[in-house]
């Protein structure tokens, strides 16, 4: 049977499995899907033996691997090194060939794999890394096919053309779950970039260089380590779309209206517990939803 979905924990058997993980955790899977932060390291490691004794009972199922592995990345728990084989060897492509109908889809899938599979293997028990999640920016369903030479994903790529002849070609970069602290200075390199990805990273702030960003119009930062809202970024004059979404930012400032072309600013599941009257007639959509939700 085929899959309906090419992301990682998107299929019906995954889902399910996650929801039982989450619940040996004490975690209500509602609260994980608007914070996946809830799931910490302490409750995962104390828990980690009822969840591995779920993985080996079903571990002729390859969707436990796909669970356990997603739960060990974004926590940054230690894997035992027989662990970290196992979810390899059962996350790999060639168990899926001939599953997907549309190449469109397969591709796509292709791309999730290697993406958890390197992370898998990188992973280290002092960094939080995430499987990503591709996106369609301006709309673009083929985005992965048709235009994949101008697109970034993950830091390998970044690093490889950040100094090829393909530099000015690039027009959107996917840097989820690196483990980031720091924005790389070689995406300054892309000074055509449109679209920028850096969610489920570690950053707190926001270089002044990244003002030279002049084409940017994009930009995802949700699930970073942001206490304040980064006011360096009201210098991009053709940003239209911010998203920070999951931070741990508690006020807003003036400042933001100083954004020139900004039309939808993202600030849910933060600290803030109001919008300051100033943005009451800021002329961009506020899309927020405080921390303690319903």
């Amino acid at each position: 049977m085929a899959r309906s979905s090419a992301q990682i924990l998107d299929d019906d058997e995954e889902i399910d499995l996650l929801d039982f993980m989450l619940d040996a955790c004490a975690i209500d899977s509602r609260d994980f899907l608007f914070d996946e932060r809830v799931l910490t390291k302490e409750n995962l490691e104390k828990n980690f033996s009822v969840l591995l004794k779920m993985v080996e009972n079903r571990s002729f199922r390859r969707a436990s691997y796909f669970v356990i592995g997603y739960l060990i990345l974004i926590t940054g728990i230690k894997v035992l090194e027989s662990l970290r084989q196992e979810i390899l060897n059962n996350t790999q492509f060639s168990a899926e060939e001939g599953c997907w109908v549309m190449e469109d889809d397969e591709m796509e899938r292709k791309i999730y794999l290697k993406d958890f599979q390197e992370k898998i293997q990188a992973h280290g028990t002092k960094q939080k890394l995430h499987p990503i999640r591709l996106m369609y920016f301006n709309g673009n369903q083929n985005l992965y096919s048709d235009s994949r030479s101008q697109v970034i994903i993950g830091l390998n790529e970044l690093i490889e053309k950040s100094n090829s002849e393909d530099i000015n070609n690039i027009r959107h970069v996917l840097l989820q779950g690196e483990g980031l602290n720091t924005i790389p200075d070689s995406l300054y390199n892309f000074v055509n970039l449109e679209s920028l990805s850096l969610e489920f990273n570690q950053i707190k702030y926001i270089e002044e260089e990244f003002s030279t960003l002049t084409s940017l119009k994009t930009l995802y930062l949700d699930y970073n380590e942001f206490t304040n809202f980064p006011e360096s970024l009201t210098k991009l004059q053709s940003l239209e779309f911010l998203s920070l979404d999951n931070n741990y930012i508690t006020t807003l400032p003036e400042s933001i209206r100083d954004f020139i072309s900004l039309k939808e600013l993202y600030i849910r599941m933060n600290n803030i517990n109001r919008i300051p009257s100033f943005l009451s007639n800021a002329n961009f959509k506020i899309e927020y939803k405080f921390y303690n939700y319903p």
